[in-house]
């Protein structure tokens, strides 16, 4: 009889550290919607506004190098708490700093670097508050609670509150909100290994500090010595950078393609947002029938598939509109279907699928990494990650535009779509490789030796009160 195992939501610190997950990423999200409308409006200039995004992605590629060290030899515990402490710290700045844009970008600073040094210190806990057979589970909602803020922040509260209430209050709720995420993390047991102490964890030194690079260093030799973490690393960079290339690229496909105003984008993409939670909620199926790195290489397929379909949509807009028979939007003569046009509908159309497909890379990769990653490495790899996403993803925030701008938006998401295709390809030959020379053994998926290992790290039931 197979073995039930128990919803991780059951599990009262598992419960605990999502829900301060979810308060605190809705919060940055709501922030940093702000300031993007603040700047703005103070500057009238789109350059100020991608200072903003800047001064939030360079500090997290730059600090990641100490995150690891920080993570893997401090408190997780305690890092949960005073990052999201810092950060409401922070949002108290962002109010008093409101109407100046150098103070905003200063503050911009510290607050990407809080929650930089909390993304990895969260990420890092994980595999302490699970079973391995709860692991991809866990990762589900992790990734799915990044959603449910992204979409709770950018498109719901952080819109709302601005425009009732103004940026006052939407950084004083912040805060507010920061120290929730605080408490829930107080409350947390002692998250590492069962022969240590908390009290008795030291801060890292400076020698340890200034030997940053060269852990970094170590912790990419340990991902190149696996070839399935190499390439678990390679699809979470590729997740993190087109979020990036979404938000650039979007407001000139609207403008450009759609010929619609691009604060009507929450609008007509949200579907991707409901794709991608069903999506959320399907992976734990589709990872028992295909496996992690065919999940994967099946959401790059259809990622690139959606895109293709998006560069090609005036096309098929106009194939519809040329044949009648074949065109499901025309209503007595009309080219629209609930007041859309052909352009738009398809757009929305497409979008659904694509969140879905999205939903596919960040679980499964991130499962493989928790899985293979040695232990007391595991926050340097994490924070490894997260600086090479953000390095990686600095280059399409600068150029990118000017790309779209001489090539056409449309030639550019297909260039993209076509790149996804070989990199869904590319994994699935790098798997078969690996199983080649592992003599056709399935990849680990964090069987008994695992979890024997981490019974030992754990130590369940304990709350740590220092």
């Amino acid at each position: 009889m197979k073995e039930r195992v128990p919803p991780v939501l059951s599990d009262r610190p598992f419960l605990l550290l999502w829900l301060a997950q979810i308060i605190s990423q809705t919060a940055q999200n709501a922030i940093l919607y702000t300031l993007i409308i603040i700047v703005l409006g103070l500057t009238e200039s789109t350059t100020s506004a991608s200072v903003v995004v800047l001064s939030f992605v360079v500090p997290t590629a730059v600090f990641g190098l100490f995150a690891g060290i920080l993570v893997d030899r401090w408190s997780k515990r305690r890092l949960l708490i005073l990052t999201n402490a810092g950060r409401a710290v922070t949002a108290v700045a962002f109010f008093f700093a409101r109407e100046h844009v150098g103070a905003l970008y200063g503050v911009t600073v510290f607050f990407a670097t809080f929650s930089q040094l909390f993304t990895t210190s969260n990420a890092a806990s994980i595999p302490y508050m699970v079973s391995p057979k709860q692991l991809i589970s866990a990762n589900t909602l992790f990734s799915g609670g990044f959603t449910i803020a992204q979409i709770a922040g950018l498109i719901i509260l952080g819109p709302a509150i601005l425009t009732t209430a103004g940026p006052g209050v939407l950084f004083a709720s912040a805060a507010g909100a920061f120290v929730v995420a605080s408490l829930l993390a107080r409350f947390l047991p002692y998250i590492g290994h069962a022969e240590g102490e908390e009290a008795h964890g030291t801060f890292p030194g400076r020698d340890e500090l200034r030997g940053a690079v060269s852990e970094f260093a170590a912790a990419l030799r340990s991902l190149r010595a696996d070839p399935l973490s190499t390439m678990a690393m390679a699809h979470i960079t590729m997740s993190s950078t087109l979020m990036l290339l979404f938000a650039i690229l979007v407001p000139r496909y609207m403008q450009a393609i759609l010929q619609v105003d691009a604060d009507k984008a929450v609008t007509v993409f949200a579907p991707v947002a409901v794709g991608a939670l069903i999506g959320l909620r399907a992976v734990p199926f589709v990872v028992g029938r295909l496996g992690k790195t065919r999940t994967v290489a099946l959401g790059l397929f259809g990622l690139a598939l959606c895109l293709l379909a998006l560069g090609f949509v005036e096309t098929i807009a106009d194939v519809l509109e040329r044949t009648e028979r074949l065109n499901p939007f025309a209503e007595q003569g009309t080219d629209r279907v609930f007041g859309l046009s052909i352009l738009v509908a398809l757009t929305m159309a497409f979008a659904g699928p694509l969140g879905f497909a999205y939903a596919m890379l960040n679980t499964p990769a991130q499962t493989t990494l928790h899985e293979r990653t040695p232990v007391e490495m595991r926050g340097r790899v994490i924070a490894s990650q997260m600086v090479l996403a953000n390095g990686v993803a600095l280059i399409p925030l600068v150029v990118v535009g000017g790309i779209a701008d001489l090539y056409g938006v449309s030639s550019v998401v297909l260039a993209i779509g076509l790149l996804l295709a070989l990199g869904g390809a590319l994994s699935l030959y790098v798997e078969r490789r690996w199983l080649q020379q592992e003599g056709n053994q399935p990849p680990p998926s964090g069987g008994e030796s695992a979890q024997r290992s981490r019974q030992q790290e754990a130590v369940p039931g304990s709350i740590d009160t220092t």
